[in-house]
């Protein structure tokens, strides 16, 4: 809480929220009262799902790279989506046992190094979920464009690297804007007073995160634009993506199932297993976007009411968002386990036959006796 920055109010900053309202003031204090509560459990509850969740996508990253499934460049989009998930959660697991588990209320700062990892991980944070969510968007492109032609180029290929390669290229220039606007600086230039019981020697290897004064200028422009840069490209736009291609094929599924013809038993398989797979897919899509959208409409929000966004809603909320996004990165394994018999079947070869295998060599010896 001692990284927390203390947003300016910058001239024409508009009001979202009437104080003199009762309602309004209490739903703030409601917001606030539940920011404070959840607080304590979030370290915990994020802990338990990073932990699991690096293991669950190692596997999954396992899984995808075997020879039956690395053929389609879905799945093969899949395991970048999962390297990307498991780089997340680790890098959020060393936040959180820094700055969570060993947060000391009456520190006023810290060392320089932390908070260099801290804008790191917070822009490479950034970075990665949005590539993540942009390879969602391009795999939900690649199944619509699969169901209107079954042997089209893309369900099938090397392009993977390519689009990966474009997507996080893309991603990562616009991540770096957040250095732009963000500073580390001593404790000492933020204190307007040095607090009781503290000389300024003690403050000397101190720091903290601040906005760039140049930010700040001609009405917070460099601010507010970063605000809406980021507010637009990095939830926005891949929100409205994701919703088009999520309804556009739901539609393209309803339509072929009802004008399906009669045909042989093995081209209906084939037809089967794309629509299971389509389906799968538009689930994965419909929790990105039920965690996403609240995220990319506090974004706007933010960008449009900056500091009474930011204070009053996003501080108390910004937590509950992250586990929302942490969960982002567990949806894959668990959607595949349930409903692809391929990835079963490759899961089963590659982990529960070795598994048996060394149980038997345990129990009989290498020559069974």
């Amino acid at each position: 809480k001692r990284i927390t920055l203390q947003y300016p109010m910058c001239e024409n900053d508009r009001y979202l929220f009437n104080s003199d309202d009762g309602d309004t003031r209490a739903f703030l204090n409601a917001l606030e009262a539940f920011g404070r509560g959840y607080s304590f459990y979030h370290r915990w509850i994020c802990a338990i799902v990073c932990s699991f969740g690096i293991q669950l996508n190692f596997l999954h990253i396992l899984v995808l790279t075997r020879d039956p499934m690395r053929a389609y460049t879905i799945n093969n989009i899949l395991s970048v989506i999962a390297v990307c998930d498991v780089m997340t959660m680790a890098s959020y697991l060393i936040y959180l046992a820094k700055f969570k588990f060993q947060e000391d209320e009456s520190a006023l700062g810290y060392s320089y190094l932390w908070l260099v990892f801290l804008l790191a991980h917070v822009v490479s944070s950034i970075a990665l979920h949005t590539v993540s969510l942009y390879l969602s968007v391009i795999m939900a492109f690649i199944r619509w464009n699969a169901l209107k032609r079954m042997h089209s180029n893309w369900v099938r290929g090397g392009s993977v690297r390519c689009v990966f390669s474009v997507t996080f290229l893309f991603a990562t220039l616009l991540s770096f804007s957040n250095l732009a606007v963000h500073d580390i600086v001593p404790v000492t230039e933020t204190l307007d007073e040095l607090p009781n019981g503290i000389r300024e020697i003690d403050l000397i290897d101190l720091y903290t995160v601040s906005l760039r004064s140049v930010a700040l200028d001609n009405d917070c422009i460099i601010f507010k634009s970063q605000l809406w840069l980021t507010g637009i490209f990095f939830k926005v736009i891949p929100c409205l993506l994701l919703l088009w291609f999520t309804v556009a094929l739901m539609l393209k599924l309803c339509a072929l199932s009802r004008k399906r013809p009669l045909v042989t038993s093995t081209s209906t398989r084939k037809r089967k297993a794309v629509d299971k797979s389509t389906a799968m897919l538009i689930i994965m899509l419909t929790v990105f976007l039920f965690t996403e959208m609240p995220q990319g409409a506090i974004a706007i929000l933010n960008a449009i009411y900056t500091r009474d966004v930011h204070v009053n809603v996003y501080l108390h909320i910004g937590e509950l968002l992250d586990l929302l996004s942490l969960v982002n990165c567990n949806v894959g394994f668990v959607l595949y386990c349930c409903m692809s018999s391929r990835y079963r079947h490759t899961f089963r070869s590659l982990f529960l036959s070795r598994l048996r295998t060394k149980t038997i060599i345990t129990k009989h010896g290498i020559f069974g006796f």
